[in-house]
């Protein structure tokens, strides 16, 4: 079985580390740790593939769990028309990235994989994105000089420069992530240093009415749109930071040609973990054993669903807790968040234009953005069917290849006003991301550390109390990456390890 890696994002540490069971000796002596990875999608693959970019492999050893026969976790993708060779590859999953998102555009570098600039794809002479509103299209792109006067004309001036002057000034302060030289453990902190905490706390609706003075037409027909194309949630569900890296989206939108799980196929196999796909883990528990030193330390006991159980010295949880169906012997309710569920419809056929008021598909847009919550009236019981409905691909036999993101599973009844005629329809639900609701109690973040309760100095590492503050391909890299560095800390304090750098090592 080749070696895989695991994916993760963040890089910051926790130096808090205390109580006689893991006082390390300041005399130096080799490191040799086992850790054990549960899940291969981001967040794990990268965890592996930082923690061998700074120790040998003959100081660690590491093992990648993935229940599925597949790593990439969220990014996969799936035959067009069950016949890839005929028609190619689609993504089902986690499409896209941009030029902010530093680790995947230096893993495609470093990793010799080629990127598609998708917003330069052709698209065949149609119009690009489309708002609609159940009646008709508020605002299209028409890929002419009007795309420039048009918003100033329906948005005026002032408030997309507002809000673009914040949005700037929001990602330069999250980049100060990628510099960290410590991990963390406790969200709420890094949120503060961020000075993230008003864009947590409030609706993003709040957020822009009462911090920005942005105008709701704005608001609901232009920023609205783009958080229901990233998250399937309006401004008045989501907290505003959510909605500052949904418009980053229009600074260039990236995707790995043969598919965004070729970048975690690769942290994952760069790793020299060993991969055990197909490979369910069922139960973790703790255990007191003597470490290297003769000190009593706590180890973890791993089982998996073939009944067989291995021994770590740590343990990093790569995958939803509230998905997982692990069984643990401490309680990690609390640790749990409702994941936002979304429907993905992928069709092959030729696309119902007049449902759209057009009368030809020529000037149908390729990437259409329903609109939400206030704008709904003009939908059936006062929600649209789906909030995204794009072109990805255009077959040599005229038809389209839509994916289509909704809150519920489209019937045939709708998909047939949708499209004129389908040959291949494929579904998926999907536990996305968590419902990104706003935080108002610094305590109700999850912690990177699950312990068995306030007085334990230790546990197990959970990259996914990352995604509660945000969501992403790349965000879940950062917190692979911080889940690493939190290791590193902990077992180089005192001791001669080579520099953490910038995690890439010689790759």
């Amino acid at each position: 079985m080749k070696p895989l890696l695991l994916t993760g994002l963040f890089g910051l540490a926790f130096s808090e580390w205390a109580g006689d069971q893991h006082v390390l000796q300041s005399t130096p002596s080799p490191i040799q740790k086992s850790v054990a990875i549960i899940g291969g999608g981001a967040a794990g693959t990268s965890t592996a593939f930082w923690l061998n970019s700074v120790f040998p492999k003959d100081k660690i050893s590491i093992t990648l769990f993935e229940k599925t026969h597949l790593l990439g976790g969220r990014s996969t993708t799936v035959a067009i028309k069950d016949n890839a060779t005929a028609w190619g590859m689609i993504e089902l999953g986690a499409s896209i990235f941009v030029e902010a998102n530093k680790n995947l555009m230096k893993a495609t570098d470093v990793f010799q994989l080629k990127r598609t600039d998708l917003t330069s794809e052709s698209k065949k002479g149609r119009p690009g994105l489309g708002i609609w509103d159940g009646k008709e299209f508020l605002y299209e792109e028409t890929g002419t000089y009007w795309d420039k006067i048009t918003p100033i004309w329906r948005y005026g001036v002032l408030s997309p420069l507002k809000f673009q002057r914040k949005q700037r000034y929001v990602v330069e302060q999250f980049l100060k992530l990628y510099d960290a030289d410590h991990g963390f453990e406790n969200m709420a902190k890094i949120v503060e240093k961020l000075q993230f905490n008003e864009l947590m706390n409030q609706t993003a609706i709040d957020y822009l009415n009462h911090a920005l003075g942005i105008n709701d037409r704005f608001s609901f027909e232009v920023l609205q749109s783009a958080t229901r194309g990233n998250y399937c949630q309006d401004l008045n569900q989501l907290h505003a930071f959510a909605l500052m890296v949904s418009m980053e989206a229009g600074n260039g939108v990236w995707a790995v040609k043969d598919g965004n799980f070729r970048i975690f196929e690769e942290f994952a196999y760069r790793s020299g973990a060993d991969i055990q796909l197909e490979t369910e883990v069922t139960a973790i528990f703790n255990i007191t054993e003597p470490d290297e030193f003769g000190n009593l330390a706590r180890r973890y006991v791993v089982e998996t669903s073939d009944g067989t159980s291995q021994i770590f010295d740590e343990v990093v949880m790569a995958t939803p807790l509230a998905s997982s169906g692990i069984d643990f012997n401490f309680p990690v309710t609390e640790h749990h968040r409702d994941y936002h569920t979304v429907h993905v419809t992928l069709v092959a056929g030729h696309v119902n234009y007049s449902h759209f008021g057009k009368e030809d598909l020529d000037t149908m847009p390729t990437f259409v953005i329903t609109t939400g919550y206030p704008l709904v009236q003009h939908f059936e019981n006062g929600s649209a069917p789906f909030q995204t409905f794009s072109a990805h691909r255009y077959l040599d036999n005229g038809e389209d290849v839509v994916k289509i993101f909704s809150s519920d599973k489209l019937s045939e009844e709708e998909l047939d006003e949708l499209f004129l005629n389908k040959s291949w329809v494929f579904h998926k639900e999907w536990h996305a991301f968590p419902e990104l609701h706003p935080i108002t109690d610094k305590n109700k973040f999850p912690h990177f550390i699950l312990k068995a309760s306030e007085d334990e100095q230790e546990g197990i590492i959970y990259t996914g109390a990352f995604e509660n503050f945000i969501s992403t391909m790349e965000t879940q890299t950062v917190s692979g990456k911080n889940a690493a560095r939190l290791l590193y800390d902990k077992w180089c304090h005192d001791r001669h390890c080579q520099p953490f750098g910038d995690g890439w090592g010689s790759h």
